[in-house]
């Protein structure tokens, strides 16, 4: 509830350096995501140029 009157205002410094941290670590986790699917992609046609299939 206060943290909803909060935003409403504009929330406080706090709260926004929270938020932009938060924000910070899912795009971290996201590009983590990405590059670690790439890989397997990589590995997997590796694997199969590896195997002749």
């Amino acid at each position: 509830m206060i943290q909803m009157m909060m935003s409403a205002i504009g929330g406080s410094s706090a709260t926004r350096g929270a938020q932009q941290q938060q924000a910070l670590k899912l795009r971290k986790l996201v590009g983590f995501a990405i590059v670690s699917s790439g890989l397997a992609v990589i590995v997997a046609q590796a694997l199969q140029h590896a195997l002749g299939a």
